[in-house]
């Protein structure tokens, strides 16, 4: 019998300079689609299915074929058996993402079978779905009866169309290429065009794009015979084609018309942006494009690069953060953007916070000195920023000084910043392989499609080979390089500004919208109920024939990265080593502080601190070692000097308060300071003497003080737009109560709420501030308690690594004159007390904020839950082990899992409604809460509501709701987390961390914990923690804090109870 799939060519990308992942390309012999299959070898597989599309209008037709695509198939008829098919193979679903020439279909599995087993049904899907009118109505859109507009798609678009990110990029694309071309259109939709797109355009936009002749599948992971021959497998009529190949050549000709625009978006915040774009080479033209990259790297991506120094870190801050890409578009495309630029005089009058009647205290909005407000040091007129064409010819200046001055006269500044692509993109390669090759293959087969005509891949497939020849490449090059494609061609730029008024305009809008649609509505009862036969029919009941024929994959076939933990002999002040050993040609080194005992008094500095560590001077004195030798006398090493040996001796660098990276939302371990290094063997030694003498010897000058508290302000008024970071700082800060008599909770400090006011007042007075700055420094390099985690290579000798950083360290140490020996380690250096820091509520918290900078809203409820993963003592591990103790916890997590899969209960209760875009439960097990959050909400009102009658239903029909096909789905899906987290040299050496802290010896006994605790959950578990912690989620009685975050004209349902209006500054 002649095969499906005949072998069309072999090739190999490159993982690293010396390493390669063979590379398959397969064709269907009938059809023509491919299959592009990479050996990477990693514990997880992906498979993604490109479709290259075009949006032929903004009603979003790829966007809305996407979510449709998942409702049902010819062959697989019924809603929600592609997820269940997924989730019972070791995945947590299916997902996809439309961009504005392709779109693209995913899935991320644990084991070769379990691909194997989803493949045929995804490509059904996609190929052949069904696209009835009912499913539309819920998946895309609707209006009731009072004419209130729903609908997934809606929902997603209404929260992001008016954005400043969406609103400037969707100007932008129409100055590059017209605004007829197929990149000025819209491929997400906007609201107004969505509401008149009907169902047979969206049938009629897959017959055209969508037929098996265009399509390309790439598959990832160590992948081998199973795969191949499911693949043959296949049924023939899955991929049959009916010739409507799309391919097609999009037009490369430079559009006339305007090259700059000024354009609105909603926002209180005296903040907007600057973005500048250019048309770049073909994309075929791989060394251009990549010589491209990295001299928009080195004018933008350290703070001592030319653009960042110009614009950012000066001492009157005109951007608060500036970034250059490439974008590969056809052709490709060239952008520099700076955020956070001041409108006006840069000073809010009014805070974020959606009421009218609000404004900051006589001292906050105290305006600066009348001549510093209008133009900084450099003769910038600050009140013109986002004036057309002002910023252009600042920046027009400045790349010609770069030009003139031949890169400020440094003839190796591109080569090093060659380098340190080559060092970024190895990074990258390891730490997500399958991600990095999913996208540089997705790049050659839009262009196969819409640029050459002819099928092709591996045009990046010797990336590291390119880089490298570009690191020989001489000064003129590289200016040549900037001359033609920056300072000759056509410059493009878009200024966003804020506009106060502009929601209030939009929810007019709205109302008269509503209006108008409820006047067509002839017989209201009528209109509903036609609504909700059409999501009865759209909803998820997998009968139990279709059930049992699911096919489920062995467990066995699922592995792990391959790696060694073990302790290294720790020396002061390190009261432990962490090692972690893998296949890696990186060394990770992360620097774990305890701050539990720093002073009431500095704790508001902390954010402050994070951000000038490694963006200052520093100030080494005598006896520290500067290249090599040790100083006989103080040496004064600028920020941007001491930023450039960073960049050359780290891949990356970063510190946090807590574990995570983000600013002013504080992790789940906010007692901790985290210092972060990723280097490789030959440099580490120089990057921890670097690292420990910027923590040590920064030096905290006003200038850089006040520079990076008013970028940090900047980053603030940005965040406070965004609904979901809102959200996320309303319910942590609600959540955390202060105790008297003791400091208040770092985290409290760090949020962006305490950091306005306390960063407006640097600004004012940055002078006062370096002693709290100097004082913090003095307490973390004397916190008892530090430990240290590293990741290396096999071959590495975890004690030498560990010696260094120590040597490093007692080296600054002798020459730092505060330094006093600490004379005692703790016993367990990861045992962070949890201690409870929610509010003693005596009723329900109900909070109502409002912003203007919205127009979808997103909601939180937190209920108190104690229950704790880690063994509950410090006996015997095993004798731990055989008593469960963690049952109800892995209870309701599995239980959680079950509620709020993809097409799961919660899903089809909120999102299949049209309701909003997204629902969770989360067990948030640090603080101690169950959360239910939504976002991006049509009907905010009416999502919390659907949660409610479901969890009520749920709890009187629970056989029809928990079963065991629904708990074997759930743990499947537990099961690819677990190899999820586990995947690269990086996450396992988090887990480590968190292991550790969780009170675990090890990773791999962490493992067995929680694979011991699944196992033994039953049905009968589940019930009693739903009815024990769930069920307080929809309990009036119960003290939960609800917060909902809305635009200003938003009215919540009399049925949710009485909410407090706030306004942020209120939180």
């Amino acid at each position: 019998m002649s095969k499906q799939f005949v072998k069309e060519s072999e090739l190999s990308y490159q993982k690293s300079a010396h390493s390669w992942i063979p590379t398959t390309v397969h064709r269907h012999t009938k059809s023509g689609l491919r299959v592009v299959q990479c050996k990477v070898q990693q514990p997880i597989y992906t498979l993604a299915i490109y479709v290259p599309t075009l949006p032929q209008n903004d009603t979003g037709e790829p966007h809305t074929l996407e979510h449709l695509v998942f409702c049902g198939s010819k062959r697989f008829a019924h809603r929600g058996y592609l997820d269940a098919l997924a989730l019972c193979n070791f995945s947590l679903g299916t997902n996809a993402w439309t961009y504005e020439d392709v779109t693209c279909y995913t899935l991320t599995t644990a084991s070769e079978e379990a691909l194997s087993n989803v493949m045929a049904a995804y490509l059904d899907h996609v190929l052949s779905p069904q696209l009835r009118d009912e499913q539309f109505v819920t998946e895309v859109y609707h209006y009731d009866s009072k004419g209130r507009e729903h609908g997934v798609v809606f929902s997603e678009v209404l929260g992001s169309e008016s954005e400043e990110a969406e609103v400037c990029e969707r100007r932008m694309l129409q100055l590059l290429f017209g605004e007829d071309a197929a990149y000025a259109k819209s491929f997400g939709g906007l609201t107004r065009s969505v509401a008149q797109l009907t169902n047979a355009e969206v049938a009629e936009y897959h017959k055209q794009f969508y037929d098996a002749c265009n399509i390309t599948m790439v598959v990832t992971g160590p992948v081998g015979a199973q795969f191949e021959q499911a693949l043959e497998d296949i049924p023939s009529e899955i991929l049959h084609s009916s010739g409507h190949d799309s391919r097609r050549m999009i037009p490369i000709n430079v559009p006339e018309g305007p090259v700059s625009a000024r354009v609105l978006f909603a926002a209180d915040s005296r903040v907007g942006s600057v973005q500048f774009g250019w048309r770049g080479p073909m994309g075929s033209d791989v060394e251009t494009a990549t010589a491209l990259e990295i001299l928009l790297e080195y004018l933008t991506e350290e703070a001592s690069s030319p653009l960042s120094m110009r614009f950012v870190e000066c001492k009157r801050p005109v951007a608060s953060s500036v970034m250059g890409y490439v974008k590969e578009s056809i052709p490709t495309t060239m952008f520099i953007s700076f955020d956070g630029v001041p409108y006006g005089d840069g000073e809010d009058s009014e805070g974020e916070s959606g009421d009218e009647d609000e404004s900051d205290d006589e001292e906050e909005s105290e305006p600066e000195d009348e001549d510093e407000s209008k133009s900084d040091e450099s003769g910038d007129d600050i009140t013109r920023l986002l004036d057309e064409g002002y910023f252009a010819e600042l920046l027009k200046i400045e790349l010609e000084r770069v030009y003139t001055t031949q890169f400020d006269g440094d003839a190796q500044a591109l080569q090093r910043a060659a380098e340190q692509h080559g060092q970024r993109l190895a990074k990258r390669m390891e730490s997500h392989a399958d991600d990095t090759l999913q996208h540089t293959i997705g790049i050659d087969i839009v262009a196969s499609h819409f640029a050459t005509g002819k099928f092709a891949v591996g045009t990046r497939a010797r990336i590291f080979d390119v880089v490298a020849e570009l690191a020989q490449r001489p000064v003129k090059y590289w200016l040549e390089l900037l001359k033609t494609w920056l300072l000759d061609a056509r410059t493009c730029h878009v200024c966003t500004v804020p506009d106060a008024t502009m929601s209030a305009r939009l929810d007019a809008e709205r109302q008269q919208i509503e209006e108008a649609n409820a006047a067509t509505v002839v017989d209201a009862a009528e209109h509903d109920q036609r609504i909700a036969l059409a999501v009865e029919a759209n909803r998820v009941d997998l009968p139990a024939t279709v059930r049992a024929g699911i096919p489920e994959p062995d467990a066995g076939g699922t592995s792990a990265l391959p790696h060694t933990q073990l302790c290294a002999e720790a020396h002061a002040p390190l009261a432990a080593v962490q090692v972690l050993r893998s296949d890696t040609q990186f060394v990770n080194v992360r620097l774990h502080v305890p701050m539990a005992s720093m002073p009431e008094a500095l704790r508001p500095f902390l954010a402050l601190f994070q951000g000038l560590l490694f963006n200052t001077d520093v100030q080494l004195p005598v006896g520290a070692v500067h290249n090599g030798a040790t100083l006989t006398e103080p040496l004064h090493i600028s920020y941007a000097t001491m930023d450039q040996q960073l960049a050359e001796l780290t891949t990356t660098r970063g510190s946090s308060v807590g574990m995570g990276v983000e600013q002013f939302i504080s992790s789940w371990t906010d007692e901790v300071f985290v210092v972060s290094l990723h280097t490789t063997p030959e440099k580490y030694a120089d990057a921890v003497r670097c690292a420990v003498q910027a923590l040590v010897f920064g030096s905290f000058v006003t200038e850089r003080i006040s520079t990076v508290a008013q970028n940090m302000l900047a980053d603030i008024a940005q965040i406070k737009r965004d609904g979901e970071s809102v959200l996320t700082a309303c319910v942590a800060r609600l959540s955390a109560q202060d105790q008297v008599g003791r400091p208040r909770w770092i985290t409290n400090h760090v949020s962006l709420f305490d950091q306005e006011r306390v960063l407006r007042q640097v600004v004012r007075d940055a002078a006062s501030v370096a002693t709290y700055l100097d004082e913090i420094r003095r307490v973390m390099v004397h916190a008892p308690g530090m430990f240290l985690s590293l990741g290396m290579a096999d071959t590495d000798d975890a004690q030498q690594l560990t010696n260094t950083f120590v040597r490093e360290w007692q080296t600054c140490m002798d020459a730092y004159a505060q330094y006093v020996p600490i004379a005692e380690q703790p016993k367990d250096p990861f045992a962070i007390p949890r201690e409870s820091r929610l509010p003693q509520l005596a009723e329900p918290l109900r909070v109502h904020v409002t912003l203007r900078s919205i127009q979808a809203s997103f909601a939180a409820i937190c209920v108190p839950c104690a229950l704790r993963e880690h063994p509950p003592s410090e006996a015997d591990f095993d004798t731990q082990l055989a008593q469960l103790p963690a049952r109800d916890f892995y209870a309701l997590q599995l239980l959680l899992e079950l509620l709020h899969r993809t097409d799961g209960p919660l899903f089809n209760a909120v999102r299949g409604m049209g309701l909003a875009y997204g629902a969770y439960f989360e067990l948030r097990e640090r603080r101690g809460q169950l959360m239910f959050s939504c976002t991006r909400a049509s009907n905010v009102s009416g999502a919390i509501l659907a949660m409610r009658a479901l969890v009520e239903r749920v709890g009187e029909h629970w056989d029809e709701y928990v079963g065991a096909f629904e708990v074997a789905m759930a743990r499947s899906a537990l099961v690819f987390s677990a190899v999820d987290e586990q995947v690269t040299p990086g996450s396992v050496l988090m887990m480590c961390v968190v292991s550790a802290i969780g009170g675990f010896a090890s990773v791999d006994m962490r493992n067995r914990w929680r694979a011991a605790h699944l196992r033994a959950v039953t049905i009968d578990d589940m019930r009693r923690v739903f009815d024990t912690y769930v069920r307080r989620l929809v309990d009036p009685k119960v003290p939960a804090i609800h917060v909902v975050l809305t635009p200003p004209g938003t009215q919540l349902e009399p049925e949710l109870g009485s909410f407090s209006r706030r306004s942020l500054n209120e939180i």
